[in-house]
């Protein structure tokens, strides 16, 4: 009967945890280039099961085998192309094809990081340079991207002209062998993992347009009513085992 609780419990605590991967992807179905997650579920391993503190036993008797419920694995992401919006702002850069731009920012320690990110709404600072909205600086072949007073043109293959029609820098994009190895970090950037391998970016850069979010509303709505389901049918199997083990307390010792 205990084992049913836990099984129960479980149940509803993986729910939760799917409900929060839904509503972070509700939540940036209007973030440029994000790319939605889905959650893993898995089943606990069988366990052996043993009677412990026996005091006519030598060593733990094995009484048989059992499941615990089931657990949420790592949550992967989708990097299923997003539609293109025309936006007709020359600073509104968007990729199709799998691949990313790569972007950085200085730490507080002194060090540059290198990332990457999808989100191709870009803006010019005061000093001419091409940054991301939320102040990652847009990196070409030779450092930061100077764009000076900020009319620049970027063609299909990534290459930055000024507004002379002279060219300023080739954009860093890049692809890899194994996406699923990429980690979120926040502000829509990604890091890689340790070994990964890059590979070059084989699509198109598109000048004028934003990648909207791969976020399927409809998807992620029934999404968010089918947990909701499971985690009241959890909850109502750990309310039955609890009035079961009232009866048993409270009904069956005076029998």
């Amino acid at each position: 009967m205990f084992r049913g609780l836990y099984t129960a419990y479980t149940g509803m605590r993986v729910q939760q945890d799917v409900m929060n991967v839904v509503s972070n992807n509700l939540a940036n179905v209007d973030t440029a280039g994000f790319k939605r997650d889905k959650l893993g579920i898995r089943s606990f391993r069988e366990v052996l099961a043993v009677k412990q503190n026996d005091p006519n036993l030598i060593s733990p008797n094995r009484i048989g085998r059992m499941r615990l419920g089931v657990t949420s694995s790592l949550a992967y992401t989708s990097f299923d192309q997003g539609p293109l919006k025309n936006t007709e702002r020359k600073t509104d850069i968007a990729l199709e094809g799998k691949g990313m731009f790569v972007v950085g920012k200085r730490l507080e320690n002194g060090t540059f990081k290198e990332y990457y990110t999808r989100d191709g709404g870009l803006a010019v600072n005061q000093l001419g340079q091409l940054m991301t909205k939320n102040g990652e600086f847009v990196l070409g072949e030779n450092g930061i991207i100077q764009v000076e007073n900020g009319k620049f043109t970027i063609t299909q293959t990534g290459d930055v002209y000024n507004d002379k029609n002279e060219f300023v820098d080739k954009m860093r994009l890049t692809s890899f062998t194994n996406f699923a190895e990429l980690r979120k970090v926040g502000n829509n950037l990604y890091t890689p993992t340790e070994h990964m391998k890059t590979q070059p970016f084989t699509g198109v850069v598109v000048q004028g347009f934003l990648e909207t979010s791969n976020v399927n509303t409809v998807q992620e709505m029934v999404e968010m009513i089918s947990v909701m389901r499971a985690y009241e049918s959890n909850q109502k199997v750990l309310t039955t085992f609890d009035a079961t083990m009232d009866k048993v307390a409270n009904e069956v010792g005076r029998v």
